[in-house]
């Protein structure tokens, strides 16, 4: 099926993926993703893989192959760049309307205590933001950059972004500062560098707040 190959090619250049990345992410062999982006074909358990490593539904690449509608017209894939330092995670957080958090399962309890770590801080910090002085904002980063140092200590990263998506309240239509946060493990496939060796993840975002 062409329309679902070019869909699935299209799919992975917008993560910045090679080939080899999205076999590695969907649990498949090379060969098999080359074969998908040529023609199409593939087994159900290839493109449960793929749809996983999209993080979209299978049956919206079987939707492709029968009726060749565009799926997700609402979302778009974002790379989050690694936040290393408070002082990323801050420029992230101010003056954004509306958070999500994302992140990848932890078996270890210690890693999702981290995980928690950060969240609560963030929750007890926001208002201290806007209201903060030089002296006061600098303390809180630093406070952020130990959790986000706990948290790699696990083997977790922190990536984020800050955008901007119009906000739909029955008719009317507004715009929002929407922040986003990403835990991902440090040796999760779904990472990539870009040629400066700086770390993003993928993530699939929504482009309508409701």
């Amino acid at each position: 099926n062409i329309s679902r190959a070019k869909f699935i090619k299209k799919a992975r250049q917008e993560r910045a993926w090679p080939q080899q990345q999205l076999a590695d992410v969907a649990g498949v062999n090379l060969r098999t993703i080359q074969r998908l982006e040529k023609d199409g074909s593939a087994s159900f358990e290839t493109l449960m893989g793929v749809a996983q490593a999209f993080n979209i539904d299978v049956k919206e690449l079987n939707q492709i192959s029968s009726s060749n509608e565009k799926i997700n017209s609402q979302k778009k894939v974002y790379l989050l760049p690694r936040l290393v330092t408070g002082k990323h995670l801050t420029d992230v957080v101010l003056g954004a309307d509306q958070f999500q958090v994302e992140h990848d399962e932890a078996d270890d309890p210690r890693a999702v205590n981290s995980m928690k770590g950060i969240l609560v801080l963030l929750k007890q910090d926001i208002v201290r933001f806007y209201d903060a002085d030089p002296s006061k904002l600098l303390q809180i980063e630093a406070e952020m950059s130990q959790e986000i140092k706990g948290l790699e200590s696990f083997g977790f990263f922190l990536f984020g972004t800050k955008r901007v998506i119009p906000r739909v309240l029955g008719k009317v239509k507004t715009e929002i500062t929407m922040c986003t946060l990403y835990m991902s493990h440090s040796n999760s496939p779904r990472v990539l560098r870009n040629k400066n060796s700086n770390m993003m993840v993928p993530a699939l975002l929504t482009e309508v707040a409701k």
